[in-house]
């Protein structure tokens, strides 16, 4: 047994808080060492797998090659998905016996689609029963937007699990909870739904705005923005006690991680973040609660954005989708998810 100065940050963490720890990641060799540190989770969007395709090239090559000389007439839409669906079985073994060790509170694997249609409904509902069939330990993406709220709802009432994603505000985090519980009320079932929001990619919207409008704001007051729209998500949740689990992501700096530690949350950072922590295996302190100063409040408030994230009446479920930090964010899930096509086609061409 490892004694107290053995055990690792995040293993520190598990045993002294609530706090679940997630790793954001598609590469195998990290969601085996991560695993090893403490992670009871996986998380991973279109960004992801075409850095798991060159990364893990003789594991995933051949998976394409053999997709594309059984099946040569699919579009590299349909090879993406059934490649996206291999990668996420492999995780879902990995993380398979957490989850029968925890009987199911632990151990779930996130699998996201192509981003160009995460606003079809009808096609994401279709797409998330197929994903769902994956294994019993699988949490369907989806978005914190309109369209999204319906879905959630929907897949809910037929007993399927689901990871908000893309939620950069309190408006968003309140709606997805509330479209999950009225989901819970159709079913006899208990599927699990963890609701995101996502600190680290706001901050770095903040940032751009504020230079686009040539505020003069000192920057270092954008480090507590997301922490603190975070922070008032979590009371809000204790509050109305939402049965949806909410997980923090986007980590951007190793705060991301700590300065949320101590709540019943998951939390779910990227290996760059989560290494120097366990590098430095700092004390395990709970700052979930702890009060952004007034003065720093009142500057970020200057910044109409930042009050559209951390204010539940600022934003409507029609402008969630338009919300600047989500379109962010969608423009990189969409640039990550083209990679992953240029990849097919090269092997396409190969295999001719």
């Amino acid at each position: 047994m490892m004694s107290a100065s053995q055990k690792s940050y995040f293993h520190r963490v598990a045993e002294m808080t609530p706090t679940e720890f997630w790793i954001n990641t598609a590469l195998q060799a990290d969601l085996e060492y991560y695993l090893y540190q403490g992670a009871v989770g996986n998380t991973s969007n279109p960004t992801h797998i075409p850095t798991a395709l060159s990364n893990d090239k003789n594991m995933w090559y051949p998976v394409i090659d053999d997709i594309l000389k059984s099946n040569f007439e699919l579009t590299n839409d349909e090879v993406a998905n059934l490649v996206l669906q291999k990668i996420t079985s492999r995780s879902l073994s990995m993380f398979k016996p957490l989850y029968n060790q925890s009987k199911g509170k632990h151990g779930y694997v996130a699998i996201q689609g192509n981003p160009f249609t995460n606003e079809d409904l009808k096609l994401v509902i279709k797409e998330s029963e197929v994903f769902s069939k994956l294994g019993e330990n699988v949490a369907v993406k989806i978005q914190s937007t309109e369209s999204g709220i319906k879905a959630v709802e929907y897949l809910t009432g037929q007993g399927l699990n689901t990871i908000c994603t893309k939620g950069f505000s309190v408006a968003q985090g309140i709606a997805m909870a509330e479209a999950y519980e009225r989901g819970l009320n159709k079913t006899d079932a208990a599927p699990v739904c963890y609701v995101v929001n996502i600190a680290g990619i706001l901050d770095d919207y903040l940032n751009e705005k504020i230079r686009e409008l040539g505020m003069s704001i000192d920057l270092s007051y954008i480090r507590y923005a997301g922490v603190s729209m975070n922070r008032k998500l979590y009371q809000i949740f204790k509050k109305n006690n939402y049965k949806a689990r909410l997980m923090f992501g986007g980590s951007r700096q190793p705060y991301h991680f700590t300065d949320l530690v101590g709540g019943d949350v998951a939390i779910t950072i990227s290996p760059s973040q989560a290494k120097p922590l366990i590098d430095e295996n700092p004390p395990v302190v709970t700052r979930i609660d702890v009060e952004t100063p007034s003065d720093i409040l009142k500057v970020l408030e200057e910044i109409p954005d930042f009050c559209k994230a951390y204010y539940e009446d600022e934003l409507y479920p029609s402008e969630f989708k338009d919300f600047g930090p989500c379109v962010k964010f969608q423009k990189a899930c969409e640039e990550g998810y083209m990679k992953t096509l240029s990849i097919i086609e090269s092997r396409r061409r190969m295999v001719i």
